[in-house]
């Protein structure tokens, strides 16, 4: 009689240690099941392009030379301005906000025109691809020194920032040959200082 009640309760213990087992490997798949999951996001899908370090948020303030515009001898130029840039952005795009947004320095002009937005900035292999909105080019005045002014305002100042060589500037996602005819930017174009005046 005894013997029997032994085998009988054989199967229990069987069924405790399984389900003592089961408990222990979902406790273990939940530990390890987002660090997977980390693990396959990180894995960059086929003709998606990484964030670059130079996209992301810096830790420590970046100081960058903007270029507003001023008159110089009657002539439109540009003036460079070292500023430190507003934190919680990468550098190019709060550059860029800070030549259509920020304090404007005494005696100096916007170089972009009013209501430009901007888009988007991407850079890539050394490239910077700054997208802007259309009244970048349905804002424009006119004449061949305000349009290289306004151009390379955004070119100079993205152009001395770590990481970037040179820069393509889109209007609504697309390349643009010219704003105002005068200048040709269906190319990248690297920093140039001919129109660039000293800061008295």
């Amino acid at each position: 009689m005894s013997r029997r009640r032994r085998t009988c309760r054989t199967p229990w213990i069987l069924v405790l240690v399984l389900a003592v087992a089961l408990v222990a490997a979902a406790l273990l798949l939940y530990r390890i099941y987002p660090e997977y999951q980390r693990l396959r996001s990180a894995e960059a899908a086929p003709g998606q392009d990484a964030v670059s370090p130079d996209q992301r948020p810096p830790s420590s303030p970046v100081v960058a030379r903007l270029y507003f515009a001023r008159i110089v001898d009657g002539k439109q130029r540009l003036v460079a301005i070292s500023r430190e840039l507003p934190s919680g952005l990468p550098p190019p795009e709060a550059a860029l906000e800070e030549l259509i947004r920020g304090d404007v320095p005494r005696e100096c002009d916007r170089p972009l025109p009013r209501g430009t937005e901007l888009r988007e900035v991407r850079v890539l292999d050394g490239v910077a691809f700054a997208d802007f909105s259309e009244t970048l080019r349905s804002g424009f005045r006119g004449g061949s020194d305000n349009e290289g002014v306004m151009v390379y305002a955004i070119i100079n100042t993205l152009a001395q920032l770590p990481g970037i060589e040179e820069v393509q500037v889109l209007v609504e996602g697309e390349k643009v040959n010219e704003i105002g005819g005068h200048l040709y930017m269906g190319d990248p174009l690297s920093f140039d200082d001919e129109l660039v005046a000293p800061h008295p």
